[in-house]
């Protein structure tokens, strides 16, 4: 069975403010609660202002998931930051995170996709990256011709977000919630039967209900959100297996260096 990258992006709900992280805390508990119910071992991309916030329930993540890095703040650009500065941010947050942990980080996923070059992320010492999804998300960006399957460039894994062949179809977060369970099913059966891996993400604050911050951020969070999740991950479990993704770059590079994967080092 393929393995399942299940995803979460550790941070506060922008639009709430300051209370913001709060929702981001409340939402992963539902998270924590969640993948112990259905037994699934996910990664955590983690800010840094939200680990130095909440140290002890990242530790407690870390007993039985990846933590891996999501930025020093969720607000950084560093598309538009020079590479001194992404560098020293990501450096900064990293490390705030790694001796709070005593644990080596080896992932990025970049805030809003939108990350720095590949050389800056392995002069930082990230193994992989899963910053790139490879479809068209109006006003943020248009992936449409990118790689869907894995690649190494410069030294870095980027692993991409899964979506569906061809037509590039996503179904995490947003497009999850807004058309249900059905839809996300049969998107995931065409990823499975096209690819040798399904990665998904979500935001542990769609798991608060969002009431009064407009309709496509609170439409099917808090509860729904939960059950949906729930019975979509049931179903997908005699279909996949878990698999942090910091296990999975691992095998990766393994295949690479036996020789199966020569063709996607870039």
């Amino acid at each position: 069975m393929n393995p399942l990258l299940l995803t979460f992006d550790l941070e506060e709900f922008e639009k709430a403010g300051d209370k913001g992280f709060d929702i981001g805390y409340n939402g992963g508990r539902v998270v924590q609660k969640l993948l112990e119910k259905t037994g699934v071992h996910a990664t955590f991309f983690v800010t840094a202002r939200f680990y130095l916030r909440y140290p002890d329930f990242v530790a407690e993540l870390s007993e039985c998931h990846e933590i891996a890095f999501h930025g020093l703040d969720h607000h950084d650009d560093y598309q538009v930051l020079s590479e001194d500065e992404a560098v020293q941010k990501l450096t900064k947050g990293k490390t705030h995170i790694e001796k709070g942990l005593n644990l080596n980080i080896e992932g990025f996923r970049a805030p809003r996709m939108r990350p720095p070059s590949y050389a800056v992320l392995k002069k930082t010492g990230f193994v992989y990256s899963s910053s790139l999804h490879p479809t068209y998300v109006p006003g943020r960006y248009n992936q449409m011709t990118a790689p869907r399957s894995p690649f190494v460039r410069e030294g870095v894994l980027e692993i991409p977000v899964s979506v569906a062949p061809l037509v590039r179809l996503p179904f995490s977060w947003v497009w999850f919630r807004q058309l249900g369970v059905t839809y996300a099913k049969a998107i995931a059966s065409m990823v499975n039967h096209s690819s040798d891996y399904l990665c998904i993400y979500f935001h542990p604050w769609e798991f608060i209900s969002l009431q009064g911050y407009g309709l496509a951020h609170s439409r099917n969070t808090g509860k729904k959100m939960e059950f949906a999740l729930e019975k979509f991950l049931n179903w997908l479990s005699s279909k996949t297996t878990p698999m942090q993704m910091g296990e999975f770059a691992k095998k990766y590079y393994e295949r690479i260096r036996k020789g199966h994967d020569k063709s996607s080092v870039l």
